[in-house]
C-alpha cells in the first residue's frame, strides 16, 4: 500500500502531464499541494507550513459540500441584565470552517466585538477601538473561526553567529464571538418593524449570503443601550443538512430557509401577541411577508357573522377542521408553496386562497364532524372579510350593500347548532392556516356515507352481553336511540377496545342510558369521551389483576345503571401502585371465578318434547335403508300420502336380509 498517494488516484508521468497540459484537459488546484518527501531532502518550516495548509484546504472544502449550519447546540437564551448564554455545541460556516464551543458561555454583550473591531481586539491593527458601550440597533450574534500562537519556546539560531530566540510553538484554533450589525436602511424606526422588514429580506429570497461567509449566524439580538429587547434565533440560524432534501429546482428557496421562515413568524408573532396585551391585529400591521404555514393570532374569527380581519380582503379565506395529529404532515406540505407577500398586487392577492384549520383532538373527530352536518362539504365554510378596504376588490352587490343601513349582527350564540359548533371552533386558541393550491377541483358524487360496523362483530355482541348480563341495558338503550344511534352504538360496543373490556362495556352503556336525546351527535359523545387517551386504563388495569377471574354480573348492572361511579374508580387504578390492585379490584369488580359457559343463541330456542325412552331409542337408531323401493301409488298414478308413524313402527329396526328387502311393497299399505 502507497502511503504517499490518494487512494484511487492516478499517477500521471512527466509526459503525459505535458500532453494534457498542452491540450487544456488538466485543471491543477494550486491550493492543494503538498511538499514530496524523500530522503536526503533538506526541509524547512515552508515546506512542513505547506503541509498544513493542504491539509486545512482540504477539510474546509469537504465541510462545503457537506452544507453549512449549526451541528447541534448553540442555542442563545437572555442571561440577567445584559448577559447572554450560548449552549455548547458545533457548526461549520459558510466557508467551511468548523466552529466549536466546548463548553457554555456566558458573556455580556458590552464585552463582545464587532466584527469590523475583530483584528484591532486580536492585535492585528493599527489603532484599535473601544466597543460601544450604548449599542443600539439590531446585531448578529455570530460565530468566528480565529487562531493564534502560544507556547513559546527557545529556537536554534539559523546561522553560526546567530542568537537564539523564542518562537511560539504551537498554533491555536479558537472560536470567537462576535456581534456583525444589521445594515439596513430604517435605523430610526422601531426596533420590531425593523424585525418584519429583516425577515422579509431574508426570507423572501433564494437564501443567498446576507453576511460573511466567514462567520456562523446564531441569532439576531435587538440591543437598546447594550441590552438585549428581544432575540430571534430563526432569523439567522439555519441547521446544518436541512437543505438536503430540497426541491427539484425550478427557483424554488431552499427547504432550510422555508423552514426557518416558519420557526421565525411562531416566534415573531407571539412576541407581537404579547406586546399587544393578548389581542389580534391584522396581519398588515405587523409583517408584510408570511411564510406558507403558520398560527393565528386569537380572535381573528368573528363568530357572530363568521368573518376574519387577518388576511387582507383580496384573499379567498375558508375554515375546516383537520386531525390534531394530521396538521404536522399538512404544515410540511405547505412548506413547498412559497411565502404570502402581503404587499402584492391586488390581482396577486386574489389568486392566493388560504385555509384557516382548527385541529380537533382524534378521538372527538367523528363527533365533531356529525356536529357540523356529517358530510364532507359540511366541514368547509367560507370566512367573509371584516371590512372591505378597496373599492376596486368590491362586488356591484356589495356596493349596494353598504349604502344601506346595517343590520344588527345576531347574538353571539347562534341557535343553528351547527353554527354554534363552528362558533365553538373558532373560538380556540390553536388556529393555524396554510396557503392552498390554485387546482381545478370537481366534486361529482352526490350522497352520504353512513358508517356501519362489521356484521361478524355485531353478531357477537348479543351474545357477549348476555353472558355479561347487560343485555336488558341494552336492548334499553336500543329501544330509545334513533336508527343512525343505534349503528354508532353496536359499532361502539363491537370494537375491540370494549369487546376486550366488559367493564367499559357497562361503563359506555351506562353513559348511553343517561343521555337526555339519544342521537349520534349523543353516541358521538360518548365514544370521544370515553376514548380519550387515559381514559378507562384503570379499569383495564383492575381487570388483568388476576387472570383466573371475571368481574361479577351483579358489578357490571351497578356501573352500567349509575350506582357504581367508575370514573373514581379508574382514576384511583391509574395511579395505584401494584400492591393496591387487588384489593381496589374485589371492591369495585367483585371478581369472580372464570367458567366455562356455552355461549347464549341469538335468537328464540325451541324446547324439544320429552318423548318416551323407547321412542327415543327409535329416533337415535338408524333409519332403515330403502333404496331400491318403488313408491306407493294410487291406481290414478299418484303417491299415495305416507302415513304417520306408529308406536310399531318407531321401535328399534331389525337387521333385515337382502332378499326381505327386494320384496315388493304391500298394495294395502295406506
Amino acid at each position: 500500500m502507497d502511503l504517499t498517494t490518494g487512494k484511487g488516484r492516478v499517477t500521471l508521468t512527466a509526459s503525459e502531464v505535458g500532453a494534457l497540459r498542452s491540450a487544456g484537459a488538466l485543471i491543477e488546484d494550486p491550493r492543494r499541494e503538498r511538499p514530496r518527501y524523500f530522503d536526503g531532502r533538506f526541509l524547512a518550516a515552508r515546506d512542513l507550513i505547506r503541509d498544513q495548509q493542504y491539509i486545512l484546504t482540504r477539510e474546509a472544502d469537504l465541510g462545503r459540500a457537506a452544507g453549512s449550519g449549526v451541528a447541534a447546540g448553540l442555542e442563545v437564551s437572555r442571561g440577567g441584565g445584559d448577559r447572554i448564554e450560548v449552549s455548547p455545541g458545533h457548526g461549520v460556516t459558510p466557508a467551511g470552517e468548523l466552529v466549536v464551543l466546548p463548553r457554555a458561555a456566558s458573556l455580556r454583550l458590552a464585552d463582545i466585538a464587532q466584527a469590523e473591531q475583530l483584528s484591532a481586539r486580536f492585535g492585528l491593527g493599527r489603532i484599535p477601538q473601544p466597543p460601544l458601550r450604548s449599542r443600539t440597533g439590531l446585531f448578529v450574534l455570530a460565530l468566528r473561526p480565529v487562531e493564534f500562537t502560544d507556547n513559546p519556546v527557545g529556537a536554534y539560531p539559523t546561522t553560526i553567529t546567530g542568537p537564539r530566540t523564542v518562537e511560539d510553538a504551537d498554533i491555536i484554533e479558537a472560536t470567537a464571538v462576535v456581534l456583525v450589525p444589521w445594515n439596513d436602511d430604517a435605523a430610526a424606526d422601531a426596533l420590531d418593524a425593523r424585525r418584519a422588514r429583516a425577515a422579509a429580506t431574508l426570507f423572501a429570497g433564494d437564501g443567498g449570503p446576507v453576511l460573511s461567509s466567514n462567520v456562523l449566524p446564531l441569532a439576531m439580538i435587538a440591543l437598546q443601550n447594550n441590552l438585549p429587547l428581544w432575540i430571534d434565533a430563526p432569523l439567522v440560524r439555519r441547521e446544518l443538512g436541512t437543505d438536503r432534501a430540497d426541491l427539484p429546482g425550478l427557483g424554488h428557496s431552499p427547504r432550510a430557509l422555508r423552514l426557518a421562515h416558519l420557526l421565525q413568524h411562531q416566534l415573531h408573532l407571539a412576541d407581537a401577541v404579547a406586546a399587544n396585551g393578548g389581542r389580534g391585529f391584522a396581519a398588515r400591521e405587523r409583517f408584510p411577508l408570511l411564510p406558507p404555514a403558520g398560527p393565528l393570532p386569537p380572535g381573528m374569527i368573528d363568530a357572530r357573522d363568521f368573518t376574519q380581519r387577518y388576511f387582507p380582503a383580496e384573499m379567498a379565506v375558508d375554515f375546516s377542521i383537520i386531525p390534531e395529529d394530521e396538521l404536522p404532515a399538512l404544515v410540511e406540505e405547505s412548506l413547498a408553496l412559497p411565502p404570502i407577500d402581503l404587499g402584492a398586487a391586488a390581482d396577486t392577492l386574489e389568486s392566493t386562497s388560504v385555509l384557516v384549520l382548527a385541529p380537533v383532538p382524534r378521538n372527538e373527530w367523528r363527533a365533531v364532524n356529525a356536529r357540523l352536518g356529517g358530510q364532507a362539504g359540511a366541514r368547509l365554510r367560507s370566512l367573509r372579510p371584516a371590512a372591505i378596504n378597496l373599492v376596486a376588490s368590491r362586488k356591484p352587490l356589495e356596493i349596494l350593500q353598504q349604502l344601506r343601513l346595517p343590520r344588527p349582527l345576531p347574538p353571539l350564540t347562534p341557535a343553528d347548532p351547527v353554527d354554534a359548533e363552528w362558533a365553538r371552533l373558532a373560538a380556540l386558541p390553536g388556529l393555524w392556516f396554510v396557503r392552498r393550491r390554485n387546482l381545478a377541483y370537481r366534486d361529482e358524487l352526490a350522497g352520504e356515507a353512513i358508517r356501519v360496523a362489521g356484521q361478524d362483530r355485531v353478531s357477537e355482541l348479543l351474545p357477549r352481553l348476555n353472558t355479561l348480563g347487560l343485555d336488558t341495558q341494552l336492548n334499553r338503550v336500543l329501544a330509545e336511540a334513533t336508527p343512525r344511534a343505534a349503528l354508532e352504538v353496536n359499532s361502539l360496543l363491537a370494537s375491540p377496545r370494549f369487546a376486550d373490556s366488559p367493564t367499559l362495556t357497562a361503563a359506555a352503556i351506562g353513559e348511553l342510558s343517561r343521555a337526555d336525546t339519544l342521537d349520534q351527535a349523543a353516541v358521538l359523545k360518548v365514544a370521544a369521551e370515553l376514548s380519550a387517551p387515559g381514559v378507562g386504563d384503570g379499569l383495564v388495569r383492575l381487570e388483568t389483576t388476576r387472570a383466573d377471574t371475571v368481574p361479577s354480573k351483579t358489578a357490571l348492572r351497578e356501573i352500567a345503571s349509575g350506582e357504581a361511579d367508575w370514573r373514581a374508580a379508574d382514576q384511583q387504578a391509574t395511579v395505584a401502585a401494584s400492591a393496591e390492585l387487588r384489593p381496589l379490584a374485589q371492591s369495585v369488580l367483585r371478581p369472580q371465578p372464570v367458567r366455562e359457559t356455552p355461549v347464549a343463541p341469538t335468537g328464540p330456542v325451541l324446547e324439544a318434547p320429552v318423548r318416551p325412552r323407547a321412542q327415543a331409542r327409535a329416533a337415535a337408531a338408524p333409519a332403515p335403508d330403502t333404496r331400491g323401493q318403488p313408491a306407493a301409488t294410487s291406481p290414478s298414478g299418484r303417491r299415495r300420502r305416507t302415513p304417520a308413524p306408529s308406536s310399531e313402527a318407531e321401535k328399534p329396526a331389525r337387521k333385515t336380509t337382502a332378499a326381505t328387502r327386494r320384496r315388493k311393497p304391500d298394495s294395502d299399505a295406506s
